[in-house]
């Protein structure tokens, strides 16, 4: 074995062993439980739940938009077709 395979490989080893002590540590470092800590106060609360209303109904929205926007261009489309062909 090689001495730069040996290196390589204990960089492995070190890297695996940093990102599953970071995975494990995060929270705590962090500090982001949203559901432990967060959630007590009003304003908080207030907060949770005006984002996840927005976050539930925007794809709704944006849906629904996108239905109104081609049902429109439909009936011009068949408006103008009706039109030229009783001109015709």
């Amino acid at each position: 074995m090689s001495h730069t395979s040996r290196i390589s490989r204990a960089w492995n080893g070190f890297w695996a062993v940093a990102v599953a002590w970071m995975v494990v540590h995060s929270p705590a470092i962090a500090n982001a439980c949203s559901v432990c800590s967060a959630g007590r106060d009003e304003e908080n609360q207030t907060a949770f739940l005006l984002s996840t209303l927005f976050m539930s109904l925007l794809p709704l929205i944006a849906i629904g938009t996108l239905v109104y926007i081609l049902w429109r261009r439909i009936q011009k489309l068949e408006a103008e077709a009706t039109a030229s062909s009783s001109a015709d």
